[in-house]
């Protein structure tokens, strides 16, 4: 019923381009820990349309970066002049300097604003919508930054539009849950674009014309979504739309305050493509810095191509989806492993090492299985290479030997300043864990030595330089390579507190009453960051029922095929235990 009444409505009509490029992601290793922004929200939207269905790889259009000339005709000289000064852009990022790869970051900036900008030519040529996977830097002003805005892609896009012609009326329909304040500042005097917003913030006094609407604190999907119908109401007919479909309105997001439902959201997108068909329109996905808000601009695609009514399941997890389909992809020699998928073409390690010719007898391979060449292509094929070139490495390799009697050791270096660096290390071996074998790692350190310690990403215990902000693609590497060897899972052995409550979403403590006691340290220190948590930890100033509680490094475990725990052996541990933290000396 839903979709017929959506094709009724004329959004039901069919595919949605969409401009969407791997380089989106910032090449930002620390923003995820020390801001709280899901780096992968454009490639998890992306990667979920596609595996869906939703969205084919024709329908995926590559952006041209927009020229420093196009970003002139908004953006003051002085202020793109600098852009090529690190802690200007650690400033509008919320990050240190040395953490900045400036020329990587610049270009992923270029390239969304290009994908905003082509968006807005495809949208008026087709009259219809059209999708940038990235976008909606509305806190850009021509003077200045700010807010994880360097540059205000859709002033950029009209002004480029005026100097080639177009004369419509434009009109900017912000739902992000801060205001439009940039775009309104690089718009102002243009009689023929409007800009109307909903959003959850007071950042100031707007320019004269701006409709803006502020809803209350956790506001509710029916009072939410009606001022949305009220805006639209007020809209004025636009020839080209320009929607920041916010992600940052879901309710516990960390910076809006708006607090909507994903169901909300999907009524909201309704309304705005009920009022936008037949019209050009481009739809960006703004802020976003919850863990589902990936969800919503997914369920924006969806209204667009009058699949409204499907849901996202829970439980979905498109990193570890996407890497699965890649290690369909790969096999090995001896022919285990799941394999390509129909019509696809393998790539064995036969393929990789035998122009080399290289036997097993002079090519160390780890757990008898992967050899340096293996694991460097597999690391290519998930984007994990990429990236760290990105992290401003060159002439990344892979080292692999034994280390004797703790398993064998993987290394991946790569060139920064005159010299090579240790960027990842891992040991691993086969090892039997109640009564089945796992995948263990005896040691991982992924280090990102360009970087330094900061305010904002301080040093955690154990740590010697920050790390690359792949832990999770990591442990999805990990966790193919369990599956490939036949193995029940991945397992390690946190030795502080921080990296057990970081893996507490796909491992569990391999016994009940240590993954009670777990549970009860989380509860009982969550009202402290996670730095002063896990230093206290480290420096014996946690009590359980009164007495010194030093860290128990015992085993986690990630099973392929989960088992069920006795959970009520879990509670009645955790609720046994009680955990107090005396303050640091001062």
């Amino acid at each position: 019923m839903i979709q017929a009444w959506l094709w009724r409505l004329g959004l039901g009509r069919g595919r949605v381009p969409v401009f969407y490029d791997e380089a989106y992601r910032l090449p930002l290793s620390g923003i995820e820990s020390s801001v709280g922004i899901e780096p992968r929200s454009t490639d998890f939207t992306t990667w979920y349309l596609l595996e869906s269905g939703v969205v084919r790889a024709v329908d995926v259009r590559h952006p041209v970066p927009v020229s420093y000339a196009q970003l002139a005709r908004v953006h003051e000289a002085r202020y793109l002049e600098s852009l090529s000064d690190p802690a200007t852009l650690a400033r509008i990022y919320a990050t240190d300097p040395s953490e900045v790869p400036v020329d990587a970051l610049l270009d992923s900036v270029r390239l969304v604003c290009g994908g905003t900008l082509g968006a807005a030519r495809l949208a008026v040529a087709r009259q219809g919508p059209v999708v940038n996977m990235a976008g909606g830097f509305h806190h850009a002003r021509p003077e200045r930054g700010g807010g994880f805005c360097t540059v205000n892609d859709i002033a950029v896009a009209v002004a480029d539009l005026r100097a080639a012609g177009f004369d419509g009326s434009v009109a900017v329909l912000d739902l992000d849950a801060h205001p439009p304040d940039g775009t309104a500042a690089c718009l102002a005097g243009q009689p023929t674009a409007w800009i109307g917003s909903v959003s959850g913030s007071d950042w100031g006094v707007l320019p004269p014309g701006v409709d803006e609407t502020r809803v209350p604190d956790g506001c509710d999907d029916a009072t939410y979504v009606q001022k949305v119908k009220d805006l639209l109401s007020r809209m004025p007919r636009s020839d080209l739309t320009f929607v920041i479909a916010g992600g940052d309105v879901l309710r516990g997001d960390r910076f809006g305050r708006v607090g909507i439902t994903l169901a909300g959201a999907r009524k909201r997108d309704v309304a705005i493509a009920s009022a936008l068909r037949g019209r050009a329109s481009v739809w960006l996905p703004g802020g976003g810095y919850h863990a589902e808000s990936w969800k919503l601009f997914a369920g924006t695609v969806l209204v667009l191509a009058g699949l409204g009514h499907q849901r996202i399941t829970a439980r979905y997890d498109p990193l570890s989806a996407r890497f699965q389909r890649i290690a369909h992809l790969l096999t090995d020699a001896s022919g285990s492993g799941p394999g390509p998928a129909p019509g696809e073409e393998p790539i064995t390690l036969e393929d990789l090492e035998g122009p080399l010719r290289l036997g097993p007898e002079v090519q160390p391979r780890v757990l008898g299985h992967y050899t340096a060449q293996g694991i460097e292509y597999a690391l290519f094929r998930y984007g994990l290479l990429s990236y760290t070139e990105r992290l401003g490495y060159s002439r990344l390799r892979v080292e692999v030997s034994s280390t004797g009697g703790t398993g064998d050791r993987i290394m991946v270096l790569g060139h920064a300043g005159g010299r090579e660096h240790l960027l990842s290390d891992t040991v691993l071996e086969k090892k039997v864990l109640q009564g089945e074998s796992f995948l263990f790692a005896n040691w991982l350190s992924l280090r990102h030595p360009r970087a330094r310690f900061s305010d904002t990403r301080p040093q955690l215990p154990g740590q010697e330089v920050p790390g690359l902000g792949l832990s999770r693609e990591t442990t999805e590497v990990l966790l193919t390579m369990a599956q490939r060897l036949d193995l029940a899972g991945l397992a390690f052995r946190p030795m502080w507190y921080h990296l057990a409550f970081v893996a507490r979403g796909r491992f569990h403590f391999s016994t009940p009453e240590r993954q009670g006691r777990f549970e009860a340290l989380m509860r009982d220190v969550a009202g402290l960051p996670l730095v002063e948590a896990t230093r206290a930890v480290a420096e014996g100033r946690v009590r359980l029922d009164g007495q010194p509680y030093p860290w128990e490094p015992d085993d986690m475990l990630c099973r392929l095929q989960p088992v069920p725990m006795d959970m009520d052996a879990v509670a009645k541990e955790r609720e046994r235990c009680h955990f107090t933290v005396v303050p640091a000396a001062s």
